[in-house]
């Protein structure tokens, strides 16, 4: 596992913001480059409904994230939470998801991350957004397909190996819903 000291793991509690507001903010959280945002429901002082928010970023975004926070959401201030922050090291990979359906092949992009430690392969993980793409242009032509059924197809299909070429997948009728 590398090692980031230079990420910080932010805690703010908010006690009085509409849902659409707090999604919102952390769309913008992510935007501005957090590493990870969690919103934890809570239930604040006087039996008001709150959250909890955590949020990893890099120690320079620490004044713009502070100021989204006192801007958009009104709190008085958060807290800094020490602790050794580890990541696993990641490979990302841009390749190509190649569909066959009954001998016509549709393509598509597909980022693939590789998870590992000390060099060793822990996981394969492809990108939601991407699988979802597949899904919605398959389902638009006829072809329903369930999202985890796909994605365990896809990283099925790259295994151990780090993407180089295409990746192919073959959809039968049996696995299929017209």
């Amino acid at each position: 596992m590398s090692e980031s000291a230079a990420v910080l793991l932010l805690l703010a509690q908010v006690d009085d913001a509409p849902g659409e507001l707090l999604g919102e903010v952390m769309q913008r959280l992510a935007a501005i480059g957090a590493k990870n945002v969690q919103l934890l429901s809570s239930l604040a002082k006087k039996g008001r409904p709150g959250y909890v928010l955590l949020i990893d970023i890099l120690a320079p975004q620490e004044t713009e994230v502070a100021a989204l926070l006192a801007g958009e959401l009104g709190i008085w201030g958060y807290r800094v939470l020490h602790s050794d922050h580890k990541h696993f090291d990641i490979e990302r990979h841009d390749t190509t998801l190649e569909v066959d359906v009954g001998g016509s092949i549709r393509a598509f992009p597909m980022r693939i991350k590789r998870i590992l430690i000390e060099g060793e392969l822990l996981r394969v993980k492809a990108e939601h957004d991407d699988l979802s793409h597949v899904c919605a242009a398959l389902g638009a032509e006829g072809t329903r397909l369930s999202l985890s059924a796909i994605k365990s197809r896809v990283e099925s299909a790259v295994g151990t190996a780090v993407p180089d070429g295409s990746i192919r997948i073959a959809l039968d009728r049996t696995e299929r819903m017209s």
